[in-house]
C-alpha cells in the first residue's frame, strides 16, 4: 500500500521540486502574505504621498505650481491606492474560507499574481519622487485684463492711501469723483489691500456700503453687525468696543455728511491723556460731491479721474469683439469713435462695450454711432444726465421682454435670484412653460444676459442680485422721468426709522400711469385709487402701515394683471376684487389673512395664487382653486392644504405646487402632483422615501419641511439628483438615522444652500461636510450629538487633512445652538474657506474648535463671545489660530452662553 502511494505523489513531488510551479503554488497557498505585502507597501507610499501634500500645502508655497511630472506621481499614486483597495475588496469577498482547502483556487491564484504585479509597480514609485518641486515662474501670476487696463489709476490711488494710512495721526480721507468713474473699484482694492497685509497693523477693518436713501440708524446697526455687537447697540457701545482698538472704517458710496461721533467711531470726550484713547483710527468714504468731503472734515481727499485715451480705448476693446474692431481700420475709426462717446468713464466704456459686442459689421457699428450722436450730447462730462443717455443705449439694444426685466430688477435694486425669478413669471415676462424648471432655467439665462451686459451683478455664488448706483438711477430715470416712459411707472420708496412720523402718500395715480410700486413704511390715503384704468402692475408691499383698501377700490382698474400685497397688515381681500378679470398674478404673502373670499372663482385668467407664509390661513372655499383653470402655480407654504380630490383635479394645469401635508393618503400620491414647496406636518409615519415627494417629470422640488412627525426614524435618500434649495428637519425626536442609496450626498444635494436641523437624534452629520452648494447650516438642540461632524476611518481623515476634499466649500453661516452633549465639533480639524459666521451657543461641555491653521488666510476676522472661563477652558489643535481670534467675554459672568461670531 505505501509502495502505491510512493508511486502515485511521486512524480507530484518531482513536480513540486520544479521552482516555476512552487512559485504558482504559493500564488494559491499564500495569498494572504502578498496582500500583507502590498498593503505594508502602500500604506509607506501613502504616507510619503501624504507628507508631500501637506508641504505643498504650506502657507509659503501658496500660488505656486507643482511640476507636472509631481503632479503625474500624485495621480499615479492615487490610482493604484485605488486598485489596492479594490484587490483587498475582492479577497475578503470571494476568499473568506481559510486555510489550504479553500476551494475557489482560481480566484486566489489571480489575486496573488496582481498583488505581486502591483508591488513591483508600488516599489518603482516610492522610488521616483523623492522632494517637492514647482514649476519655476518667470512672470507674474495673471491679472485680469481689465484689472491690467485700469492698474496705473488704481494701484497709484492704492499706494496714496496706504500712505495715509500708514500715518500715525488719525485721519478722515474722502475719496470722490462722477458716479462710475471707479471709486467703488478703489475702495475695494484698498481694503483687499489691507486684508492681505495682515490689516497694516488694524485691529478692526469695517467695511459698509451706504447709499442714497440709508439711515443714519442703519449704518449704526451695521457697524455693531461687523463688531458683532448687539443690533441695538448705541454710540458709548462702539465707543467700549474700539476704545483701545486699532480701526480703520471704509464707507461706499456717502450722498450726505455721515455723523461719525454719533456713529461712535470718533469719541469727542477723550483728551490726549485718556489711557483708554485708541492707538489710531481712519475713516475712508467714497462720494460723488467735493461737498461732502469739505463737509465730512477730511483732512485729506483723492480724485478718481476718468481714463485717459489709450486707457479707455484698451478698456473699450477688452470688452467688444476685439478681433472684429481690429479687423477693419475703418471700423476700427467708427469703435474709435463710439469709445470717445463714453467720455472715459470705466463704467461707460464697460457697458456700452459690452452692448456692442456682437456688432460684426461696418453697418452695424455707424448704425449704433448715429444712435449715440442722435441723443444730442457730445460725451459723459456734461454732467449726469448725460451719462444716463449714453448708458440708455445698452438698455435699448436689449430685447423688449428683457428690457422690462431689466427696469423691475434695477428698481429693486436688491433682490434674491428666486424672488427676482418669481417676479418676471408673474409679470409673464419668461412666458409659456412645461414645468418650473424650465421657466428657472429660462430666468436665469435673462440674468446671465443682463450680467454680461454689465447691467446686473451679483458676488460670485452669491443669491442677491444687484445693480451698480449709476444703472439704478438709469433705470428709474427711463421708469419714471424719460420722455419714452413720461408718468408710466410711479415708484415711490419710504424709508423710516424708529421714532420717526410715518409719511402718507396722498397723491392720486395719474390715469396714464400702468405701474405703480409703493414700497416702505407709509400710510395710504383713500385718494391712491383714481380711474386707473390702464393700470397694468400695482404693488404695495413690506408695509406693516397697510390694512385695508377703501371701499371699491379695484373697480377702477380692470386692466390689472399683477397685484403684490406681500408683507402688509390686511387681514381680508375686498370683495370687489372680483372686478380684476384680467388679473394674472395674486401674491399675498406674510399678511393676516385668514381666509380666501369666493369672489376669486372669477379671476378667470389668474396664474399664479401665492399666499406663502399665511399663518392664520384657516379657510379655502371647496373647489375654489380647481375651478380656476389658468392657474400655473399655487403656494400655500407651510401652512395651507388642499384635499386629495381637489389636488387630482389641479394636476391637469398646475405646474408648481408649494403646500403643507397632513395625511398619509396625501403623501402616498405626492409622487403625482409637481411639488415644488413642502410641508409635512405631525404625520404618522416611521420612515420617509425622498424621490416619492414630487413628480419625477414634472416636479421641481424647491424646499422640504419636516416637522413634529413623532414616529419617523428613518429618511431615505435614493434616485436621482435633487434641486433642492433649503431643507429643514425640525422636532422630530426619534429620528436616528439618514440612508444613502445610489448617490453620495454631495452628488443628491448638489443644489442645496439651506439645512437645518432641530430637535432630532440624530449623532452624526458628517455627510453634510462636501455639500457644494451650502451656504447656511443650523444645528440646534440635538440632545445626543457628542460630536459633530465625525469621521471612522483613518484614511478618510488624512483625506480630509490633506485637503484632497475640502470641508464646507461653500459655507457662509454655521450656527450651533443648545447641543448639552457636544464635546467637539469635529474629530479632524476643518476649513471654512467662505464661512463669514460662526455662532456657537449654549454648548456647555464644548472643549474644541477645530479650525485649520490656514483659515487664518481665508481673509475672515473671527470673534468669539462667550464666558471668559470656557474661552480659557478650550482646546486647540494649533495655537497660532487662538492667536487670531479675538474673544468678546460676557459681562454677565453668570451666562452659560457662549456665541461665536464672524464677519468679513
Amino acid at each position: 500500500m505505501l509502495d502505491l502511494v510512493k508511486l502515485c505523489l511521486g512524480p507530484c513531488c518531482s513536480c513540486f521540486q520544479n521552482a516555476v510551479v512552487r512559485e504558482d503554488m504559493s500564488y494559491v497557498f499564500c495569498t494572504r502574505e502578498k496582500l500583507d505585502r502590498l498593503e505594508s507597501a502602500m500604506t509607506d507610499l501613502r504616507a510619503k504621498k501624504d507628507d508631500i501634500e501637506r508641504e505643498l500645502n504650506l502657507p509659503k508655497h501658496r500660488g505656486k505650481q507643482p511640476t507636472n511630472e509631481l503632479q503625474r506621481w500624485l495621480h499615479k499614486v492615487g490610482e493604484k491606492d485605488e486598485k489596492v483597495t479594490e484587490l483587498l475588496d475582492e479577497y475578503s469577498k470571494s476568499c473568506c474560507v481559510t486555510g489550504p482547502c479553500c476551494l475557489n483556487c482560481f480566484s486566489r491564484y489571480s489575486i496573488s499574481r496582481r498583488a505581486i504585479n502591483l508591488l513591483d509597480e508600488i516599489t518603482r514609485l516610492k522610488g521616483e519622487q523623492s522632494k517637492v518641486s514647482f514649476i519655476e515662474q518667470h512672470s507674474p501670476k495673471r491679472v485680469p485684463e481689465s484689472d491690467r487696463i485700469m492698474g496705473k489709476e488704481i494701484s497709484s490711488n492704492v499706494d496714496i492711501a496706504r500712505g495715509y494710512l500708514a500715518d500715525e495721526t488719525n485721519d478722515i480721507i474722502g475719496i470722490w469723483g462722477m458716479g462710475g468713474v471707479g471709486k467703488t473699484t478703489l475702495l475695494k482694492k484698498i481694503n483687499q489691500s489691507l486684508l492681505h497685509n495682515a490689516s497694516m497693523g488694524f485691529d478692526h477693518v469695517l467695511f459698509i456700503e451706504d447709499s442714497q436713501n440709508t439711515q443714519f440708524e442703519e449704518l449704526r446697526k451695521e457697524i455693531a453687525k461687523k463688531l458683532h455687537l448687539a443690533p441695538d447697540a448705541g454710540q458709548q457701545d462702539i465707543f467700549n468696543a474700539l476704545k483701545t482698538k486699532n480701526i480703520v472704517l471704509l464707507v461706499d458710496n456717502i450722498w450726505k455728511p455721515v455723523d461719525l461721533v454719533g456713529l461712535g467711531i470718533i469719541n469727542p470726550y477723550r483728551d490726549d491723556d485718556d489711557s483708554t484713547k485708541p492707538y489710531k483710527y481712519k475713516v475712508i468714504f467714497t462720494t460723488r460731491s467735493e461737498d461732502v468731503c469739505a463737509r465730512m472734515g477730511a483732512s485729506k481727499k483723492i480724485k478718481v479721474e476718468c481714463l485717459e485715451p489709450d486707457e479707455a480705448w484698451a478698456l473699450f476693446k477688452h470688452n467688444v469683439n476685439q478681433a472684429v474692431v481690429e479687423s477693419d481700420e475703418k471700423l476700427k475709426e467708427i469703435a474709435w469713435q463710439v469709445m470717445e462717446k463714453c467720455g472715459g468713464l470705466p463704467l461707460a466704456l464697460q457697458v456700452i462695450g459690452k452692448a456692442m459686442s456682437n456688432r460684426n459689421t461696418i453697418q452695424e457699428w455707424e448704425d449704433s454711432l448715429s444712435l449715440l450722436k442722435n441723443s444730442g450730447i457730445e460725451g459723459v462730462q456734461g454732467g449726469q444726465e448725460s451719462l444716463l443717455q449714453i448708458l440708455k443705449f445698452s438698455y435699448e439694444t436689449l430685447p423688449i421682454n428683457i428690457q422690462e426685466c431689466f427696469l423691475y430688477a434695477s428698481i429693486f435694486r436688491w433682490l434674491r435670484k428666486d424672488a427676482l425669478l418669481e417676479l418676471w413669471m408673474g409679470l409673464g415676462l419668461i412666458g409659456n412653460f412645461d414645468n418650473l424648471q424650465q421657466a428657472y432655467r429660462t430666468g436665469r439665462q435673462i440674468f446671465k444676459n443682463l450680467e454680461e451686459s454689465c447691467l446686473l451683478y451679483s458676488f460670485d455664488d452669491d443669491d442677491d442680485v444687484s445693480v451698480h448706483d449709476v444703472i439704478y438711477e438709469m433705470a428709474m430715470w427711463i421708469a419714471s422721468g424719460s420722455e419714452i416712459k413720461k408718468n408710466k411707472w410711479i415708484v415711490k420708496k419710504y424709508y423710516w426709522r424708529w421714532g420717526a412720523e410715518i409719511p402718507t402718500y396722498d397723491a392720486e395715480i395719474s390715469s396714464s400711469a400702468n405701474r405703480v410700486i409703493i414700497s416702505g413704511m407709509v400710510e395710504l390715503s383713500l385718494s391712491l385709487s383714481h380711474q386707473c384704468s390702464d393700470l397694468l402692475c400695482l404693488m404695495i408691499q413690506d408695509n406693516s402701515c397697510f390694512k385695508n383698501f377703501p371701499e371699491g377700490f379695484f373697480r377702477q382698474m380692470p386692466n390689472l394683471t399683477y397685484l403684490n400685497l406681500a408683507s402688509t397688515s390686511i387681514k381680508e381681500l375686498p370683495k370687489d376684487i372680483k372686478y380684476l378679470v384680467n388679473l394674472q398674478y395674486l401674491n399675498i404673502s406674510s399678511t393676516n389673512i385668514s381666509s380666501l373670499p369666493k369672489e376669486l372663482v372669477y379671476l378667470k385668467k389668474l396664474q399664479y395664487l401665492i399666499c406663502r407664509h399665511l399663518k392664520v390661513l384657516v379657510k379655502v372655499v371647496e373647489d375654489l382653486m380647481s375651478r380656476l383653470q389658468k392657474l400655473k402655480v399655487i403656494d400655500i407654504y407651510p401652512y395651507g392644504w388642499v384635499n386629495l380630490e381637489q389636488l387630482n383635479k389641479l394636476k391637469k394645469h398646475v405646474k408648481a405646487i408649494g403646500m403643507e401635508v397632513v395625511s398619509k393618503e396625501v403623501l402616498q400620491q405626492l409622487s403625482c402632483f409637481p411639488i415644488a414647496w413642502l410641508c409635512l406636518h405631525e404625520l404618522d409615519i416611521i420612515s420617509l422615501s425622498f424621490d416619492t415627494l414630487s413628480c419625477k417629470d414634472h416636479g421641481f422640488l424647491q424646499e422640504v419641511r419636516i416637522n413634529s412627525c413623532p414616529q419617523l426614524e428613518k429618511i431615505v435618500m435614493k434616485g436621482g439628483k435633487t434641486h433642492l434649495n433649503s431643507l429643514l428637519i425640525l422636532n422630530v425626536e426619534k429620528l436616528q438615522n439618514i440612508i444613502w442609496k445610489d448617490l453620495s450626498p454631495p452628488e443628491y444635494f448638489h443644489m442645496l444652500k439651506l439645512l437645518a436641523i432641530e430637535g432630532c437624534n440624530l449623532d452624526n452629520l458628517s455627510w453634510v461636510l462636501h455639500l457644494p452648494c451650502l451656504s447656511f447650516l443650523r444645528i440646534e438642540a440635538c440632545a445626543k450629538i457628542e460630536t459633530l461632524f465625525y469621521i471612522e476611518e483613518e484614511r478618510e481623515i488624512q483625506e480630509e487633512a490633506s485637503k484632497l476634499r475640502p470641508t464646507f466649500p461653500a459655507l457662509k453661516s454655521l450656527d450651533i445652538t443648545n447641543l448639552p452633549k457636544l464635546v467637539s465639533i469635529s474629530n479632524f480639524a476643518l476649513d471654512f474657506p467662505r464661512c463669514t459666521n460662526l455662532e456657537v451657543v449654549r454648548c456647555p461641555i464644548l472643549k474644541k474648535l477645530p479650525l485649520k491653521r490656514g483659515i487664518n488666510n481665508n481673509q475672515i476676522m473671527i470673534s468669539i463671545r462667550c464666558k471668559r472661563e470656557w474661552w480659557e477652558s478650550l482646546e486647540w489643535e494649533d495655537d497660532t489660530i487662538r492667536s487670531h481670534l479675538w474673544p468678546s467675554f460676557d459681562l454677565d459672568e453668570s451666562s452659560n452662553e457662549c456665541t461665536t461670531s464672524g464677519s468679513e
